[in-house]
């Protein structure tokens, strides 16, 4: 992967690549080992890479596998839009990063599109969003991570969730925090099964359900199904357009 991405990053700068018409790395079947970007840190209210990952470090890039499942990369990807990349699209396949997170999109300028990919069995979570980087996932997957399956922070930070599962992951779901924006899409979208709260939104974060309320979005987690506090807000999408909030969840400490 450390060679593919070095050979991707020259002919994104000879080619002039763009978003219609990226560099691709074709990863094929099997395991994969990463190399790359390492870290220790762990989630302390704002999260940070850690494990060993491939730093993105190129503009409009795919990167492509064979199918969940089919190609696993044992590791996890670092992209940070504050640097050199931007436009990043990651397709087809799994990332297992027993010692961190899975992918972690950060800063600025960062806008990464993930499709039909699973971040599963990650030491730390499955991906994180941080320091206002962009990121829409569809049809993936966020299961069986040690702590968080998604966490997205920090103002002007936005996450899309399209079609996609987080479960039976060790602590919450999904966690979102500080002014960060999530909107969650699609009939097929669930958020169950994990050891702390289904859905935690905190410090004015809000998470918009753009289904209606009959839905069954979050359910079946160990803590709350949705947890809103200092702000923070869970709402369902109406017909006509409105919101419906969440009741609020406070906070108590008997209940950790």
């Amino acid at each position: 992967m450390n060679q593919a991405m070095d050979l991707a990053v020259v002919f994104s700068e000879r080619n002039k690549c763009t978003w219609e018409n990226p560099v691709q790395i074709e990863v094929g079947e099997g395991e994969h080992e990463m190399v790359g970007v390492t870290g220790g840190a762990i989630y302390d209210g704002s999260l940070t890479y850690d494990g060993c990952m491939t730093h993105v470090r190129c503009n409009s890039i795919t990167i492509v596998g064979k199918g969940k499942g089919k190609t696993t990369i044992l590791g996890g990807f670092y992209v940070n839009g504050n640097g050199c990349s931007q436009n990043v699209k990651m397709e087809q396949l799994t990332a297992t990063n027993t010692h961190g997170i899975g992918l972690y999109c950060q800063g600025i300028g960062t806008i990464v599109d993930v499709t039909e990919c699973c971040f599963q069995k990650c030491g730390h979570g499955g991906m994180g969003v941080v320091r206002g980087a962009i990121v829409v996932a569809t049809r993936c997957d966020f299961m069986e991570n040690s702590h968080l399956g998604v966490v997205c922070t920090d103002a002007n930070t936005k996450l899309r969730l399209n079609d996609s599962t987080i479960h039976h992951n060790g602590m919450e779901g999904l966690y979102a925090e500080d002014h960060a924006v999530v909107d969650l899409h699609g009939t097929t979208t669930g958020v169950h099964s994990n050891k702390g709260d289904g859905i935690y939104a905190i410090d004015n974060a809000k998470v918009n359900i753009h289904l209606l309320s009959q839905h069954n979005t979050s359910h079946d987690n160990v803590g709350n199904n949705r947890f809103q506090q200092d702000g923070g807000s869970i709402a369902n999408m109406n017909a006509n357009g409105t919101f419906t909030h969440a009741e609020k969840v406070e906070f108590d400490e008997g209940d950790y």
